[in-house]
């Protein structure tokens, strides 16, 4: 009778042997998988870190630019600002209130509405001061109003050289009605005619200044409000030019 070799308990361990086998196989190779990614991973954090570093310090130097740009700038504004008013102060120190100022004003005035700047400048340079002027005169018209119904009156200067006639706006009394006389509180109109020339014609608040021109003479008026009805006419006259 014979005998077989085979022994079950070796198929068993030979199986155990086999999946040990394969476990250890697949932790080494997880382990090396795991291994490589966590390598791969440490290159890219440390590629991330050094592009977060790049644009930290990016951003640190247009920072400081900004802040320097800023700096520079607000220097700026202030000499500008030291610099305006530095010209302000000038400007009030060299032209001021009063006469200077509308004379500024008013050739201005001439050269925006086109008149030639040297003409300007040659009535300018023949300006000179009043030469044997007259004393002064005064007389006195009554200014004519809408209900005004008395006789026309006016200031006329010797032989006709000029005549000054007025208008104004009514006075009014407590019950708001107007009256016949002028109110000088409100602008008039005056009229200065010459026997040579056309009228010319100021209009405004009293006290008003005028001058005319006839022949070599220059006469200037001061006209201002006088007694109820009447204005006044100051006036002396001086050679032209």
């Amino acid at each position: 009778m014979a005998f077989s070799s085979y022994n079950p308990n070796d198929r068993y361990r030979q199986r155990a042997a086999k999946r040990m086998s394969n476990l250890i196989a697949f932790s080494f190779m997880f382990a090396i998988i795991f291994c490589l990614g966590y390598w791969v991973g440490g290159l890219k954090s440390q590629r991330d870190i050094y592009i977060l570093k790049e644009d930290k310090q990016a951003l640190s130097e247009e920072r400081d630019n900004v802040r320097a740009d800023m700096t520079k700038l607000r220097a700026e504004a202030q000499t500008a600002t030291v610099r305006l008013e530095q010209l302000r102060a000038n400007y009030d120190e060299l032209i001021g209130e009063g006469p200077m100022k509308n004379l500024v004003s008013l050739v201005r005035q001439q050269i925006d509405s086109g008149v030639d700047v040297k003409r300007l400048e040659s009535v300018i340079l023949s300006a000179r001061p009043p030469q044997n002027c007259s004393n002064p005169i005064s007389k006195r018209f009554v200014v004519n109003t809408p209900v005004y119904s008395g006789p026309s009156s006016n200031v006329t200067l010797p032989k006709g050289i000029v005549i000054i006639t007025g208008e104004g706006q009514s006075a009014q009394n407590t019950q708001g009605k107007k009256e016949a006389w002028f109110d000088p509180g409100k602008p008039v109109e005056l009229v200065f005619k010459t026997k040579d020339g056309e009228p010319q014609v100021r209009e405004g608040v009293l006290p008003i200044y005028h001058s005319v021109v006839v022949g070599d003479k220059e006469y200037r008026f001061t006209v201002t409000a006088g007694e109820k009805s009447f204005v006044r006419v100051s006036y002396d006259y001086c050679d032209y030019p």
